[in-house]
C-alpha cells in the first residue's frame, strides 16, 4: 500500500471510544454475510469496491496515535486489492458426503477469515471475501472495523457496491476531494443541533449520566451463563429465520399492542435470557440490553465515521412474568428514552473520556471490560429494511446474473456480554443472527440459544397455534445477519 498522501481526518468520540475497545484485544469488527446463488466475477467486483471507497476517508484511512491524540491518516490505496477470493469448488464431487465435507470447510473458513487480525492502525478497516461453495453458490462477507464506520453506514457501502456492480462500472480512481479536518466532533454539534427539540435538554443528560454511572452499579446487571470465559477474541454466528407469515403474525400482534417489531426483539431478548439462566440454576434479577440507535438519522456525514450510540433497556424479574405486560413496558422505555435523546447522553459520556490523551479512554476501556460494572446483559439490534436494489424493496436483489438469497449481519461481540444478537428483514423475511464468543459458548449452545430465542418470537404471534419454534440453520450451505437500525 503506498503512503504518499497523508491528509488527515478527526476521528468523532465513538470512533476512539471503538479503537479504545480494539486495544483490549476485543474483535470489534462488524461483517455483513451475503448468500449468493449464482456466479459473482471477482474483476468486476472489484471494480465496484474501489469508487464507492473513494468517497469515504474512514474507509481509505489508517489511525496514528500519539501521547496527547489520535488521527486518521489517509492513504494511496490505487495498487490496494480489498477482495480475498477463497476457491472452494474442487472440494465437491456432487456426493452428499462431499458436500457435507465442502460444507465443513466452509465454515472452518468463515471461522478463519472472521477471526483474522483486522488493525486499523497497519491496515485500511474493510476487505471483503468471496466464497465459493460451489460452481452456483457462494458467501460474500464484507468485513468492517467499527472504529470507521456502524452497521448503517456499512449497509451504505454495500448497496453501492451492488448497484455499481450491477451496472458494470469500469473502476474509478478515489475522489480528489480530499477531506480535511473537521475540528469539533460531529457527534457532539449532532447532539447540540437536537437540543431544541428536547426540554430541559441538559438536565435530561445529566439525570441520565447520574443514573447509569452512580445509582445503576448498585443493582449491577445479570449475565448469560456460560461454561467457561477464558480470555479469547475469538466469535461466530449462527443463524435462524422467520418466514413472511410468521413475521406477518408478529408484526400484527405488536401492532395491536401498540408496540413494534423493534419491541418484540427486546422483549424476547429478556425472557430468553431469563429462561437459559433458570435452566441452568441461576436466577437473573436484573437484565439490561443495549439497543444501538442512529443518532445521525436524516443527516449526511462528511466522512462516514460512526452515527450510532446506544441506549439500555432495563428490566426486572417481575417484570418479565407476561410475555404481554413486558412487551408493552418495554415500549414504554424505549419510547421514552428516544423521546428525551437518551442516547446523546452516552455520545456526551464518551466525549468527556475521549477529552483526555489515548490513555485515558484505554484504562477505561480496560476497567469496563475487566469488571463489567457498567456493560449491559447483552445486545440486540435491527436494521429493520434490507434494500440492496436502488431503494428499499421485499423482494430478493440480483448481482448481475446472480441472485442474493440472504443478507446478515454480524455486530461485534464484548467479553462481559459474551453473544449478541441481530436483526434485519429481507425477501420478506426476518433473518436472525447470534454472534457469540468461541471461548464462552460451543457452536451448539449458541444454537439453543438461538432457538430459544426465536421460540419467544413466536409467543408473539397474533393466536396461539403451538407450533414448534423455527430451527437454526448451521454456516454450511447458507447463513444470514443483520445489525443496526435507527429505533
Amino acid at each position: 500500500m503506498k503512503r504518499a498522501k497523508r491528509t488527515i481526518v478527526s476521528l468523532n468520540c465513538i470512533d476512539k471510544g471503538m479503537f479504545a475497545l480494539h486495544t483490549k484485544n476485543e474483535m470489534m469488527v462488524l461483517h455483513w454475510v451475503l448468500t449468493i446463488t449464482g456466479t459473482v466475477e471477482p474483476m468486476r467486483l472489484r471494480s465496484a469496491l474501489m469508487a464507492p471507497v473513494g468517497r469515504r476517508p474512514t474507509l481509505r484511512a489508517t489511525i496514528r496515535t500519539g501521547l496527547l491524540g489520535m488521527v486518521r491518516l489517509i492513504e494511496d490505496i490505487s495498487g490496494h486489492d480489498p477482495l480475498t477470493v477463497t476457491d472452494l469448488t474442487g472440494t465437491h464431487s456432487g456426493t452428499a458426503r462431499d458436500s457435507d465435507d465442502t460444507g465443513t470447510l466452509c465454515q472452518k473458513r468463515l471461522l478463519q477469515w472472521m477471526n483474522r487480525p483486522l488493525d486499523p492502525t497497519k491496515d485500511l478497516p474493510w476487505r471483503v471475501l468471496l466464497l465459493r461453495r460451489s460452481d452456483t453458490e457462494a458467501s460474500l462477507v464484507f468485513s468492517f472495523h467499527h472504529s470507521a464506520t456502524d452497521g448503517l453506514g456499512a449497509f451504505g457501502f454495500v448497496t453501492e457496491v451492488i448497484e455499481r456492480y450491477n451496472r458494470a462500472m469500469e473502476a474509478l480512481p478515489p475522489t480528489t476531494d480530499e477531506p480535511g479536518d473537521a475540528g469539533a466532533d460531529e457527534l457532539v454539534a449532532l447532539a447540540q443541533a437536537n437540543r431544541p427539540a428536547i426540554s430541559h435538554f441538559y438536565l435530561r443528560m445529566i439525570a441520565s449520566l447520574v443514573y447509569r454511572f452512580a445509582i445503576a452499579p448498585f443493582s449491577p446487571n445479570g449475565r448469560i451463563c456460560r461454561a467457561t470465559s477464558s480470555p479469547s477474541p475469538a466469535v461466530y454466528f449462527c443463524q435462524g429465520t422467520l418466514n413472511p407469515r410468521e413475521l406477518s403474525q408478529v408484526r400484527s400482534r405488536s401492532k395491536e399492542a401498540g408496540a413494534t417489531l423493534n419491541d418484540v426483539l427486546l422483549a424476547a431478548g429478556f425472557r430468553t435470557m431469563d429462561q437459559w439462566n433458570a435452566v441452568h440454576g441461576k436466577a437473573s434479577r436484573k437484565i439490561s440490553i443495549m439497543v444501538p440507535v442512529n443518532v445521525g438519522r436524516g443527516t449526511a456525514s462528511a466522512t462516514g465515521a460512526n452515527r450510532v450510540a446506544f441506549v439500555s433497556v432495563p428490566t426486572v424479574r417481575r417484570e418479565r412474568a407476561n410475555a404481554d405486560d413486558l412487551l408493552r413496558r418495554v415500549h414504554q422505555r424505549t419510547s421514552h428514552m428516544l423521546r428525551n435523546g437518551t442516547a446523546f447522553s452516552i455520545v456526551y459520556a464518551v466525549h468527556f473520556c475521549c477529552c483526555f490523551p489515548p490513555l485515558v479512554p484505554k484504562a477505561i476501556a480496560r476497567f469496563l471490560l475487566a469488571t463489567g460494572v457498567y456493560l449491559d446483559s447483552m445486545l440486540v439490534t435491527n436494521l429493520g429494511l434490507i434494500g440492496l436494489a436502488a431503494g428499499p424493496s421485499a423482494e430478493a436483489a440480483n448481482m448481475g446474473n446472480a441472485r442474493i438469497a440472504s443478507v446478515v449481519v454480524l455486530p461485534p461481540v464484548v467479553s462481559p456480554m459474551g453473544i449478541g444478537l441481530s436483526a434485519g428483514t429481507y425477501n420478506d423475511q426476518l433473518h436472525v443472527a447470534l454472534a457469540y464468543k468461541t471461548s464462552h459458548f460451543s457452536h451448539g449452545e449458541a444454537r439453543l440459544l438461538l432457538n430459544l430465542f426465536l421460540h419467544e418470537m413466536r409467543c408473539y404471534h397474533r393466536t396461539a397455534e403451538g407450533v414448534l419454534a423455527p430451527s437454526v440453520t448451521e454456516r454450511t450451505a447458507r447463513e444470514t445477519v443483520s445489525a443496526t437500525r435507527p429505533w
